[in-house]
């Protein structure tokens, strides 16, 4: 049953991605939501460069997610907010928007919450596992490694790890991607004891010598249990759960 399931949802995921082109059919002839798509559209990132975000680019939506819904736009091309409709794995729900466009000032608001300016750049990543990075979109994660051993919810993560966070377990290779929900894209990589995957950089694991990392990194001792470093560009290596794990991390101490 857990095999059928894990199948069926994998081909969901593909059936989003292939058939997002379609999701304006109710409205795409709305000529202020033309003329509001525009206002939004473009690659986006966190003010840490991290959460990257293709709203409007390609696809009808923000990354996976489909938009299906535009109403209550209010301003102009350079200033302005919406009401989005965004069609979630756990159904629709409604978001609203905020933006303004001026160059280098430039800013959207989703949520309330989410501060995303322009990418300015193609993003450089400290470090990696087995090819996958930070900020990696899940689509691109399903087509390297397929899908997981097992899917956990937010419950079932923080059992394990420590923090809430929906996420895949590959339980045979001893690792684990959690997803930043806003963007769908990886936000932790766990590596556990007996994992065969390793810090791409590095060439270490949760199974190599303390010692190592403070020489490879140039970090200024030794990691201890509970330590967190900073390796770059908003990435961080965290110790918080040795020995039981070590955490590739967009957060500080996660």
């Amino acid at each position: 049953m857990r095999k059928e399931m894990r199948r069926i949802f994998v081909m969901l995921l593909l059936l989003a991605g292939l058939c997002a082109h379609t999701a304006f059919a109710e409205y795409s002839g709305d000529r202020q939501v033309q003329e509001f798509i525009p206002c939004i559209a473009g690659i986006w990132v966190d003010e840490n460069g991290h959460r990257q975000m293709h709203i409007f680019g390609g696809r009808d939506g923000i990354n996976t997610f489909r938009i299906t819904a535009i109403r209550d736009w209010e301003g102009s091309d350079s200033n302005g907010s919406a009401v989005i409709t965004v069609m979630e794995k756990r159904g629709s729900r409604e978001m609203p928007v905020e933006y303004h466009r001026h160059g280098a000032d430039s800013w959207l608001l989703l949520d309330g919450r989410l501060r995303l300016v322009p990418e300015q750049a193609e993003k450089v990543h400290a470090e990696s596992v087995g090819g996958v990075t930070l900020d990696m979109p899940m689509m691109q994660l399903l087509y390297l490694y397929g899908p997981p051993a097992e899917y956990l919810d937010e419950a079932a993560t923080q059992a394990l790890c420590g923090v809430e966070s929906y996420a895949w377990y590959y339980r045979n290779d001893g690792w684990l991607v959690t997803f930043d929900m806003s963007s769908n894209t990886v936000d932790r990589i766990f590596l556990f004891p007996g994992s065969s995957k390793f810090l791409d950089r590095a060439v270490l694991n949760c199974d190599s010598p303390l010692e190592r990392f403070a020489g490879l990194y140039g970090f200024a001792r030794t990691p201890a249990a509970g330590d967190s470093f900073h390796l770059g560009n908003h990435e961080y290596l965290s110790f918080a759960g040795y020995p039981g794990y070590i955490c590739l991390s967009i957060y500080d101490g996660k």
